[in-house]
């Protein structure tokens, strides 16, 4: 896959693009150099981003619980290598018109006024909107200090204030908005559309550093702002103003020194998201600075040692108050409370610093937001609430497990959480897994470190009963399906035999020994042959002998042929031959013979072919008269019958809680359908017809599994609510 035609193309055509006439050509020539860097080095990431997404999407086609999961992965790799071409060009083209717009974006903001615009947004439109604005407010974060000095030096080009967000054109939120218009015209599903994203971020967007040193390198050699540096300095937050408040109304001052660049670069790569979320915070509260007057912060080691106190008491105690999810006021009331055990009598009082009681708000914040998203008073929550007290400790300690994705702890919580959700909470949990989650919780009580053999065991387990599963899952749409063909051939053979006997009428014990047993024969030779083929119409021509519609040939070959094809139904050697003698109307003079009476009445009591196979498999309720339906139930109807099977529904129970099924299997001609649990075993039974009027009144929902796991999309909630409630709070 090579990206060389479109972005060295551009990148030769920027001399002559249709530069902004308030730039002066000293201004154009940087500006044309400074794309043609960007065209240059975007291609390496970008090829990098576009092979993994293809990979990923291999791999996630390799382990696709279905075959619909499975075809979605190959027609979005066929997608991408046939608009790989289409989106290099977009992407080349939306970089270059924002060089050429240089300065106009900053203009446009200064002077549009500012007011509140209220709309409907599509949800579709809403994911990948946070999912941008996650991924380029990470870079911002991570690049601050090149960014900052690059915003200035592109400002002297346009003659004009310093360019941030989207007014930079290299900038992070400029690459997310041209990544999103390139990607817009291929026909990738929300869930593939955000993993393209996640592979650009991994891939392009965390090694944006080097192309930004690049530019101000340039820029800087050629006179622009020579002599600028960054001067970086610690983010001022409500909780930190209220401690720099105290300390300033101390009677002894102490100089301060500002954290070197390098210092902090270090720093901030760490520790961004987490600072980008509390700067969030504290934009939400808006609570006035309160000084800590004579407290005393306890210092890390301090609170690392009340953590560990506590997680000791969780293990000890495993009752249900200790399994309980807390809040973030009482997490701090605990921890002071704990820090203040062995404290001197005289001494002050100890409290949290601004930066850990930060770190207690977003980590309860966290386990709220799961919680909402678990079944209510379920198996999950209380192993939820149980990992609780470790997370925290390991947030305090570890500042990463806010930035990286793949960290030991977040990948427990998110493991423990969706197994014990999907394969506990419902009738037929797996005992095994439930005791191996139970040990792993009580393991990670009194560990110091996060294990990552517990998640690797976890899933493994989880692995295994998904294949469990999805083998009970296709016997079972297999033996639906077999018996939907049985119920199809016994049907057919009964309206042929119907046609037939209408012309002409056999009575008595001929009509029985027609209508009851060689209908079985003509069933059974559907299932096994095609109507039209030889060995069918073979047997319709016995039939039409049989009824004397066409004249016999051979008797002795007839009787033979109507004996062994009765046997395959299940007949005897003895009975088969007793009843081909009486459907060709030679019964012998034998006083052992039976007589018309006794041969009716045992055929009459034989089990028929099949029978006790549909009669297990017979709805509890017979099908609607789907002309008695109403108007959008029949619509409903239609969607579901042209609805390939594999679609999850949630139906509501008696007690309020929603249970999930899966349609694993139906039949648009006769109505019946197969509803699975996620163990594979059948649960509810009904008809289409009812599916479709569960759905119109309300008592069913469609669900669509998630793209993203449940951690991320807790973190993108409590990222999209910090950003509202800073929203309405400015």
């Amino acid at each position: 896959m090579s990206l060389d035609s479109p972005l060295r193309t551009h990148a030769a055509e920027a001399s002559a693009a249709a530069w902004r006439a308030e730039l002066s050509p000293r201004a154009r020539q940087h500006v044309a150099h400074s794309l043609a860097t960007c065209m240059a080095w975007l291609e390496a990431p970008l090829q990098a981003s576009l092979s993994e997404f293809d990979q990923r999407l291999f791999q996630m086609a390799d382990r696709a619980r279905n075959h619909v999961e499975q075809q979605a992965c190959f027609e979005s790799r066929h997608a991408l290598e046939r608009g790989t071409a289409a989106f290099r060009e977009r992407f080349a083209n939306g970089l270059r018109e924002r060089f050429i717009r240089l300065g106009d974006a900053g203009e446009q903001k200064r002077l549009q006024p500012e007011r509140l615009e209220l709309s409907l947004v599509d949800t579709t439109e809403q994911e990948e909107n946070d999912a941008l604005a996650v991924l380029s407010s990470r870079a911002e974060a991570r690049h601050a200090g090149v960014l900052h000095e690059l915003g200035f030096r592109l400002a002297v080009l346009a003659a004009s204030s310093p360019l941030d967000g989207d007014g930079q054109p290299a900038g992070p939120r400029a690459i997310a908005s041209v990544l999103r218009e390139a990607a817009a015209p291929m026909p990738l599903s929300l869930a593939h559309r955000l993993l393209m994203f996640q592979c650009f971020d991994a891939r392009l967007m965390a090694s944006l550093e080097s192309l930004y040193a690049s530019l101000n390198d340039h820029l800087r050699d050629n006179g622009i702002l020579p002599q600028l540096r960054v001067v970086s300095y610690a983010r001022t937050t409500a909780s930190t103003r209220a401690a720099v408040n105290a300390r300033a109304e101390a009677p002894v001052r102490e100089p301060v020194m500002a954290p070197t660049p390098a210092s902090e670069a270090a720093r901030s790569e760490s520790i961004s998201v987490l600072e980008s979320l509390r700067d969030l915070l504290a934009k939400r509260t808006r609570e006035p600075a309160v000084a800590h007057g004579t407290a005393r912060l306890a210092s890390s080691d301090e609170l690392q040692i009340a953590l560990t106190a506590l997680q000791g008491h969780l293990s000890e105690v495993a009752d249900h108050a200790s399994r309980e999810i807390r809040s973030a006021q009482r997490l701090r009331d605990e921890l002071v409370a704990q820090l203040s055990i062995n404290r001197p009598p005289g001494s002050p009082p100890v409290s949290l610093s601004p930066e850990h009681s930060d770190t207690v708000e977003l980590t309860a914040m966290l386990f709220e937001t799961l919680a909402q998203e678990l079944t209510k008073q379920g198996a999950a929550r209380s192993l939820l609430g149980g990992l609780q007290w470790p997370v925290l400790r390991t947030a305090v300690t570890d500042k990463s497990f806010f930035e990286q994705r793949d960290h030991p702890a977040r990948k427990l919580v998110n493991t423990v959480a969706e197994a014990a959700n999907d394969w506990l909470d419902h009738a037929d949990a797996d005992p095994v897994l439930a005791e191996k989650l139970e040990r792993v919780v009580g393991e990670v009580a009194v560990a110091t470190t996060i294990d990552p053999r517990w998640v690797s065991d976890i899933e493994n387990h989880v692995a295994t009963l998904s294949r469990k599963a999805q083998v009970a899952e296709r016997r079972l749409a297999e033996a639906m399906e077999g018996r939907e063909r049985l119920a199809t051939a016994r049907k057919r053979a009964a309206e042929l035999m119907t046609e037939r006997m209408n012309e002409r009428s056999p009575r008595g014990v001929l009509r029985i020994l027609l209508e009851r047993t060689w209908s079985d024969v003509l069933a059974l030779n559907l299932l096994r042959n095609d109507e039209n083929s030889p060995a069918f119409q073979a047997s319709l021509d016995i039939t039409d002998q049989l009824l004397g519609r066409t004249p016999v040939a051979n008797v002795a070959h007839l009787q033979a042929e109507v004996e062994t094809r009765l046997q395959h139904v299940g007949m005897h050697a003895d009975e088969a031959a007793e009843v081909a003698r009486r459907l060709l109307r030679q019964q012998q003079e034998d006083d052992a013979a039976p007589t018309n009476t006794d041969m009716a009445m045992r055929l009459r009591t034989r089990p028929r072919f099949g029978e006790d196979v549909l009669a297990a498999t017979e709805p509890a309720t017979p099908p609607d008269d789907e002309s008695r339906l109403k108007p959008r139930i029949r619509a409903e109807l239609e969607v579901l019958r042209h609805r390939e099977a594999g679609s999850w529904y949630e139906f509501m129970q008696a007690d309020g809680t929603l249970a999930r099924r899966k349609l694993a299997w139906f039949s648009a001609s006769s109505g019946r359908c197969l509803l699975v649990n996620a163990n594979g075993i059948r649960a509810e039974d009904m008809t289409l017809a009812q599916l479709a009027t569960a759905l119109i009144e309300g008592s069913a929902r469609e669900y669509v599994p998630p793209p993203s796991s449940l951690l991320d999309r807790a973190w993108h909630a409590i990222a999209g609510s910090l950003r509202l409630s800073a929203a309405r709070a400015s």
